[in-house]
């Protein structure tokens, strides 16, 4: 059944106009001219064959027709309005703005992500990189993957994954004349930092290596671009499984010490529970704390 319907441009200038009493302001509303609007009465006029307006030189009065027509045309715009900010708002409550370090999505997330839209393909997530931490109250950010303690107040916060830590390099500095083989020449190495000394600080006790200055060298605070100058040949870093696996089978990296280090820092999710009474937060929240098994 085919709709005989006046242009919608037309229609919404009549509606406009009706809801306004005035050409000029619906004018200035539309962000048209008050010519336009006229042009556009006087189409919608001459489809339905008959005046909606009575025009005075100083205003416009609805004639019987247009009074009956008017309620309807405004009802019709605001289901309409309605309809399409229902669609906005859900598509704004299936996304989920998620906060990590470029690292970790990288060697961790991406590989798994498919998964997570096979589970929930109408969730849209959007990825920000950054290692700075969250401020829930002032950032458009639902849900977080963070590295610390888990210590932090006014968040919910899960334990996602622990990190294994021990010495990296090139192989290169297995054969030289100072080689890595014997641990105490890690004097003679730059070590490289992942954002601060503690890191290397607990692994060198552990190791009981005496001869070697923890906070001597580089500090570099992602850890892609750490794990790149390591084996570029710029120094020592401490590897985690995660990140370096795919480096010790190919064999640009070595792994010179068995050596190491676990500590009570871990990756941790961390929301709160104003975000996570969104059902889009809380399945991303649960999917990822599965991701343990």
């Amino acid at each position: 059944m085919s709709r005989r319907l006046p242009p919608l441009n037309s229609l919404k200038c009549f509606e406009a106009a009706g809801r306004l009493m005035s050409f000029t302001e619906a004018a200035k509303e539309l962000n048209v001219t008050q010519a336009a609007i006229s042009h556009q009465i006087k189409v919608i006029e001459e489809f339905l064959g008959f005046p909606l307006f009575i025009r005075y030189p100083r205003k416009i009065v609805l004639t019987d027709r247009g009074k009956v027509l008017l309620p309807d045309v405004i009802g019709a715009f605001d289901k309409l309005s309605f309809v399409f900010a229902a669609i906005d708002q859900e598509q704004v409550t299936n996304t989920v703005n998620v906060r990590l370090a470029p690292s970790f999505a990288a060697k961790w997330l991406s590989p798994r992500l498919k998964d997570f839209w096979k589970l929930h393909p109408e969730i849209n997530i959007n990825l920000y990189h950054s290692n700075s931490p969250v401020d829930f109250e002032y950032e458009d950010i639902d849900i977080a993957v963070t590295y610390g303690k888990g210590k932090w107040s006014n968040v919910v916060s899960r334990p996602l994954l622990s990190l294994d830590f021990y010495p990296v390099c090139s192989p290169g500095f297995m054969k030289n004349d100072k080689p890595l083989s014997n641990i105490n020449n890690l004097c003679y190495y730059t070590l490289l930092h992942d954002a601060d000394h503690e890191c290397w600080t607990d692994w060198l006790d552990l190791a009981e290596v005496n001869n070697t200055n923890p906070k001597k060298g580089t500090i570099i605070d992602d850890t892609n671009v750490l794990i790149q100058a390591a084996i570029n040949g710029q120094g020592v870093a401490l590897g985690s499984t995660v990140f370096i696996k795919d480096h010790l089978k190919s064999g640009k990296l070595v792994k010179p010490f068995d050596i190491v280090l676990h500590n009570d820092f871990a990756y941790h999710v961390v929301s709160t529970e104003e975000k996570l009474s969104k059902p889009a937060v809380k399945a991303f929240q649960h999917w990822l704390i599965d991701q343990q098994s």
